[in-house]
């Protein structure tokens, strides 16, 4: 399982997503979705050369971080003052909180907001690490402390990759589900066919085969979802994403964070007690599940899927839905 960025700046692979997707089921705990699905399209968008080893990609907020012109050209009569910039450097202070992924991570890069537009820069070397808090899984986020930081060479990037950038991290966490959920149905699949009550497996009774089959669904689901909109991902690579593949990769995101839940609940319910012991191997999957649901927010994905349908109206649904290329559409 690969977790470098190509050093060749290849576009992204089947195998990437697979890759992704096997973290999950792994339960790895390098960044080899940030590293792979984000980092890559966006450096390669930005013009930059690939970086060798792993790397965790940090989003600011609009209110996060304070990004200015290190040399402010006074003489401008181009927007406010501070709009432009005698050159292209910027100074960078402010903090990004909950960026997951730094402790196994050999590049830090960063998408902010300049007085110029959406820029990318490295700040593994000028920024301060700080662990402040742990997910549900115990994995740790860290904050990232900017001190007036000097970025010499900013990358720009337009508008639309910059938003996919947010899209991609939540597409991660949707595959990780994936991989996960896997798991969670193997070792749940198992269990039930191996301990006995009563003088039979548990997978004999009927109340357990149905609870089996439900999840052995919401499984699929998620995994169908998730490859659809890996397919997606492959195709557009460095690109801003079209139409088709947004909808494909917001779908994918809601359901995967929809199931996990259920997947989760499933799981305990048919392994008993036992799953929710530290020692328990489904313990480590089914709290990831929660952390990467709750990782990937997606109330505002599905806000904006759902205002989409409702833009495209009743004949436009239909084509929405069953589109698997922008030429669909």
């Amino acid at each position: 399982m690969s977790t470098t960025i190509s050093t060749e700046g290849v576009r992204t692979h089947a195998t990437d997503i697979d890759d992704v997707r096997q973290a999950g089921y792994l339960a790895a705990e390098a960044p080899t979705g940030e590293t792979l699905l984000v980092a890559g399209p966006l450096l390669r968008a930005a013009g930059l050369s690939a970086t060798e080893g792993s790397v965790t990609v940090a989003v600011a907020d609009a209110d996060s971080l304070v990004v200015r012109y290190r040399h402010v050209d006074i003489d401008s009569a181009v927007g406010p003052a501070g709009a432009a910039g005698t050159d292209t450097a910027l100074v960078v202070s402010g903090t990004i909180a909950r960026v997951s992924g730094t402790r196994n991570a050999d590049t830090v890069l960063v998408l902010a907001e300049s007085p110029g537009g959406p820029v990318v820069f490295d700040a593994t070397s000028g920024v301060t690490i700080v662990g402040t808090e742990t997910d549900l899984a115990g994995n740790p986020s860290a904050t990232l402390v900017f001190d007036g930081m000097t970025v010499a060479d900013p990358a720009p990037v337009r508008r639309e990759v910059a938003d996919d950038t947010r899209l991609r991290i939540a597409a991660v966490h949707a595959l990780l589900i994936a991989g996960a959920a896997e798991r969670c149905a193997e070792m749940t699949v198992t269990h039930t066919a191996t301990r006995r009550q009563l003088g039979r497996t548990l997978d004999h009774f009927q109340a357990v085969k149905q609870n089996l089959a439900l999840l052995l669904e919401e499984v699929a689901l998620v995994r169908a979802v998730s490859a659809l909109a890996g397919r997606h991902l492959v195709a557009t690579d460095a690109s801003p994403l079209g139409t088709a593949a947004r909808h494909a990769v917001m779908a994918a995101v809601v359901q995967a964070s929809a199931s996990a839940g259920e997947i989760a609940r499933l799981s305990h319910q048919l392994h008993g007690a036992i799953g929710f012991t530290e020692l328990s191997e489904l313990h480590r999957f089914t709290t990831r599940l929660w952390a990467w649901r709750e990782a990937i927010d997606s109330g505002d994905w599905a806000a904006q899927l759902g205002s989409d349908a409702t833009v495209a109206g009743a004949e436009g649904l239909w084509t929405m839905i069953t589109a698997t290329t922008e030429e669909t559409l």
